[in-house]
């Protein structure tokens, strides 16, 4: 039990420490800042170690107890923040992810058909020049059109943002290929998969999770930005980073998720007990299906 409590200690310390000394504290320093200087003396640095110079001088910060209980004011201070800005995160994933607004959706839909029209006309004139001198050019045509039609989406869109349908573009893409209900299979596949691999997917999903953490610290700084207008500068660039950083992170999510199924598919099939000589096919991945379903 001692061990135990040891251990605990060091890991709640640990956090602690992480939402002390991250960016709650920076967060904290820019405000105190920007309050204090405002939009008209946003340089004036000179002022800003003047009312340092006060604040060190006030006598009732010299006093050991006074001290100890503005530590741990801001101490509570910055984790609390800590915390609010993991909670905003979490909306902000469920934002990016959701179904919702539907005419968003729409919209991206009638972009992703129209482009892949485009392709499919590209395809037909690519094969009619065959063996001609335009094919190459015609050939070249057609793969920059589906270029353009998986950068809106690898599968019909759903979501009215790009990270939404690239992670559920693995479900429809795994349906299509094995019809294989991720939904239903992702649990016992999950149970399957080696250590490393669950490492590998647990690293891209924290990735995810920790962009969208950065989009309430941004956030927060273009809130400063109403009193202090470099905080908006900084805040767009932390937002523009985030989203960077997310579609980096769905991607490997996505692609790690998928590559999961292919490798592993087969280790699902006979960990169940259904046979499944080769690679997984449709037959398969419908009797996984079905059985994982029960029937339901």
């Amino acid at each position: 039990m001692t061990g135990f409590l040891a251990a605990l200690s060091g890991k709640l310390a640990e956090r602690w420490l992480t939402l002390l000394l991250g960016p709650s504290v920076l967060l904290m320093s820019v405000t105190a800042a920007g309050v204090t200087l405002g939009h008209r003396q946003w340089y004036d640095t000179g002022l800003l170690l003047d009312r340092l110079d006060r604040l060190s001088a006030q006598p009732a910060l010299r006093n050991t107890g006074t001290l100890v209980l503005v530590l741990a004011g801001l101490l509570a201070v910055s984790a609390g923040l800590g915390l609010a800005a993991g909670a905003l995160g979490a909306v902000v994933e469920r934002a990016w992810l959701a179904t919702r607004p539907r005419r968003l959706a729409a919209r991206r839909r009638r972009r992703w058909d129209t482009a892949r029209q485009r392709f499919e006309h590209a395809l037909v004139a690519a094969a009619r020049a065959e063996h001609t001198p335009e094919a190459d050019a015609t050939a070249a045509r057609a793969r920059e059109l589906n270029a353009r039609r998986n950068r809106i989406s690898l599968a019909p869109p759903t979501h009215p943002f790009w990270l939404g349908d690239r992670i559920a573009a693995v479900d429809t893409r795994v349906w299509a290929s094995y019809r294989l209900d991720l939904t239903s299979a992702w649990p016992r596949l999950w149970l399957t998969l080696p250590e490393d691999v669950r490492a590998e997917i647990g690293t891209a999903r924290g990735r995810l999770a920790a962009a969208c953490r950065l989009v309430a610290w941004a956030l927060g700084y273009l809130a400063v930005g109403v009193v202090w207008w470099p905080a908006a500068v900084v805040g767009v660039v932390t937002a523009g980073t985030a989203w960077w950083r997310a579609r980096a992170a769905g991607v490997a999510f996505a692609e790690l998720t998928e590559s999961a199924v292919d490798l592993h598919g087969r280790a699902l099939a006979e960990a169940l007990g259904i046979p499944c000589a080769g690679p997984l096919t449709e037959d398969v991945g419908a009797e996984i299906t079905t059985l994982l379903r029960k029937r339901a």
